[in-house]
């Protein structure tokens, strides 16, 4: 729901309010001072009450004329002068050096934030994709959705510039607090900015006003502001969030990239990509690898040749590596064995895992991305190391 609308969250938000709240009653009482005499003269001068003879043909009134020319002028000139002044106000930027300058990247479906460097020169970056709610076949709620425990933090009575983006290969977004009657486009490959300056400690939502594809509507954040000790604590630690070093754990990450919004991970159920949790394919998964091959993931073997194996032989490694290569082994596997190993584990690296998600895996899906039959999944160049290994930890630690 859109909340945040009985709520002033900003001085911007008192200025914007108060030019909506004039221009409304303004255009009220235009509306009723046509509305009400056309209902009235309708009535009076109706057919049946009204004699030929008694007809007229006004062709002029002065005072009418000039009423009816300035007043609508005055209450245009009233509308302009505070939709100028309000717009002064939230278009004219503060001073950097007296504001905390974020950078704000909007991308499918998720915010991410990313704070100067503090005095140890940690830098924070939060952000997350909301954890969409879950429903039954009936769709009955069963699990309530969740934005997660990071967002953007700021300090009260602090002006706070945002610096927004979104990837070059993205789609147009739009970052709404509807508490602080803020909206501005983000657009991929430019920057824009806008301020505010929260006087009241609290929580505020953050939605994108853009419709950007299949997840739009689950494309949530919060801005949460603190009193200014609490945060200066917090942004002089190198925790991730005032909440603790969540934004650390494989969990937080996944979120943060968006990954939840594709992938499952605590459940079998195939979303749009494979079920992070059990590194199960799919026989047609894996019957789509060997007859197409892979040459994207960069692995020390290299590119995996298509056709490594054909009809019956395909279809039995298809069925045993989809099933979790579980009970007797057939000898077609030696076609993949010399290089993912006997036990399908990848060889330490030089090929990929048949088996689970493990650090090398992870590595080479994010930093090149991959296609296969069900689409291709986007690369994540920006994800560190520190980041793939704790990804990697959580989902092991998850089965």
């Amino acid at each position: 729901m859109l909340q945040g609308f009985n709520t002033s969250g900003t001085v911007i938000a008192e200025h914007i309010q108060q030019a909506l709240e004039i221009n409304l009653w303004i255009s009220l009482v235009l509306f009723a001072s046509v509305a009400i005499p056309l209902v009235y003269l309708a009535w009076k001068y109706r057919e049946n009450n009204v004699k030929d003879e008694d007809i007229q043909n006004v062709t002029h009134n002065t005072l009418l004329e000039i009423v009816w020319t300035v007043v609508p002028t005055i209450t245009l000139f009233v509308c302009f002068w505070y939709g100028y002044t309000s717009m002064v106000t939230a278009r004219t930027m503060p001073a950097i050096d007296d504001s905390i300058v974020v950078e704000v990247e909007g991308s499918k479906w998720k915010w991410r934030y990313e704070y100067p460097a503090n005095e140890s020169g940690f830098v924070h970056k939060l952000g997350g994709a909301y954890t969409k709610p879950v429903r039954d076949e009936n769709g009955k709620l069963i699990e309530k959705g969740t934005m997660g425990k990071s967002a953007l933090y700021v300090p009260v009575n602090t002006n706070i510039i945002l610096n927004m983006t979104a990837p070059i290969d993205d789609v147009l977004h739009a970052f709404f607090i509807p508490a602080f009657r803020m909206k501005e486009d983000v657009v991929p490959g430019r920057i824009t900015k806008q301020w505010f300056n929260s006087n009241q400690v609290g929580e505020y939502e953050i939605e994108c006003a853009e419709y950007c594809g299949t997840d739009h509507s689950y494309m949530y954040s919060r801005v949460v502001v603190l009193p200014i000790a609490e945060y200066n604590t917090w942004f002089n630690s190198n925790e991730e969030t005032p909440e603790g070093d969540y934004g650390n754990s494989g969990d937080a990450i996944l979120q943060q990239h968006g990954c939840k919004s594709c992938h499952a991970v605590d459940s079998d159920k195939v979303l749009v990509g494979p079920a992070l949790k059990t590194r199960r394919l799919t026989k047609e998964q894996v019957l789509d690898v060997i007859e197409n091959g892979q040459e994207k993931l960069g692995y020390a073997m290299g590119a995996m040749p298509a056709g490594m194996a054909e009809g019956t032989d395909a279809e039995e490694i298809a069925a045993y590596v989809a099933g979790g290569m579980i009970g007797t082994q057939p000898a077609s596997f030696a076609a993949c064995s010399s290089c993912h190993g006997e036990d399908g584990k990848g060889q330490y690296g030089t090929s990929p895992s048949l088996v689970s998600y493990d650090v090398d895996l992870l590595r080479n899906v994010l930093k090149n991305g991959k296609e296969g039959m069900i689409g291709t999944m986007p690369a994540f160049p920006y994800v560190s190391d520190e980041e793939v290994s704790a990804i990697a930890e959580y989902l092991e630690n998850t089965k």
